[in-house]
């Protein structure tokens, strides 16, 4: 493309030179054609008259080649002009696009160019207004289980007349609300690691899946057993070995598992299943939930980094809005593929791995 519109550039300035040299060549002829016959006799042409003709022709010369190119150079400047206003911050301006030559072109890539700096711009703000929502959520999320901690071992060293089990129950809700924040912080720190561009180290080993994810269930019965919920497994294997990083598997299904518990309390059962794909030669992990359906348009949204189905933010489903898109990274980074989606079956996130 580039070197067709410099051809065609060239082509159309050497045609003008000509077009303006042929004009020379019969203005300049004219002229001597006409002294020789006026004066009738060649010989009598003079050095001075040669050089009025050159003059003349010169002249005729110049007028032609800019007559020819006068559009070319009204497009020039009003290219320039344009991108004077650019300059000054007028990013709303657009230069117009005339004919299909390099200059058009030039005014095509110039807008743009500025189209691209507009989507930055928005983007640029769009990722400032979430940096300041999330200091603010953050600040919200860790003050709150904080002070909850700071209250009652307050009461728990100045208040000597507790009973034992006082003291007991006390500790155990402490211990509960640290636990809430070291979930916050693993969050901030992988969100860390992702949003400056480390990646996650991938250690993969030979682990069963169906054991780990087995496992998992049982740490987390409390959870279950204090929000009112069932889980149950449904799977065609007894035992499934891939090659994961088991770390960040763990990481990868307690979110989407606490993520189920959040939001899923209302329909009392969550189903995680497991289904072989011999054929396909992929394995689907799906955690499913029967509490309230998500929207289709945050359907679209519900793996980006700080969104939230919820507005608001409480200590029942607060967060960093951080674990699905940690989650849709885990998968990803072992070449698998998250999806979900949420009707009257219930709201289903599927993992799929390649067992190959």
């Amino acid at each position: 493309m580039r070197n067709r519109l410099f051809k065609n550039y060239y082509s159309r300035f050497i045609l003008n030179v000509v077009s303006a040299s042929i004009i020379l060549f019969a203005f300049t002829s004219f002229l001597v054609y006409n002294t020789i016959i006026l004066e009738d006799n060649k010989d009598n042409i003079n050095l001075y008259s040669l050089i009025l003709f050159l003059l003349l022709g010169i002249v005729a010369f110049s007028i032609t080649f800019i007559f020819l190119e006068r559009k070319r150079n009204n497009y020039i400047e009003e290219i320039y002009v344009g991108i004077e206003k650019m300059s000054q911050g007028d990013l709303n301006s657009k230069l117009e696009s005339k004919g299909d030559d390099e200059l058009s072109m030039m005014a095509f890539n110039i807008n743009v160019m500025q189209d691209t700096i507009n989507k930055l711009i928005v983007s640029e703000k769009e990722s400032e207004k979430t940096k300041n929502e999330l200091i603010t959520n953050i600040a919200h999320d860790l003050r709150t289980p904080l002070t909850s901690i700071i209250g009652y071992l307050d009461i728990l060293v100045n208040n000597k007349n507790l009973t034992e089990e006082k003291k007991q129950d006390y500790l155990g809700i402490a211990f509960e609300k640290s636990k809430k924040l070291e979930v916050l912080i693993e969050d901030l720190f992988s969100f860390t690691k992702l949003n400056y561009g480390d990646e996650l180290a991938v250690n993969k080993e030979r682990i069963d899946i169906i054991e780990l994810l087995n496992q998992l269930v049982s740490e987390l019965y409390p959870l279950f057993e204090n929000n009112n919920l069932e889980c149950s497994m449904q799977t065609n294997v007894n035992s499934l070995f891939l090659n994961l990083d088991p770390k960040l598997i763990v990481r990868l299904f307690e979110n989407l598992i606490n993520n189920a518990i959040k939001y899923g309390k209302d329909g009392k059962h969550i189903i995680i299943k497991v289904k072989n794909n011999k054929e396909l030669e992929n394995v689907e992990i799906s955690i499913i939930n029967f509490g309230q359906l998500i929207p289709e348009d945050a359907l679209k949204k519900i793996f980006e980094k700080f969104y939230r189905v919820d507005n608001s933010r409480t200590s029942t489903t607060g967060g960093t809005g951080l674990g699905l898109a940690i989650a849709k990274t885990i998968v990803e980074l072992h070449g698998g593929e998250i999806t979900v989606k949420s009707d009257a079956d219930g709201t289903e996130f599927k993992v799929t791995f390649k067992t190959n």
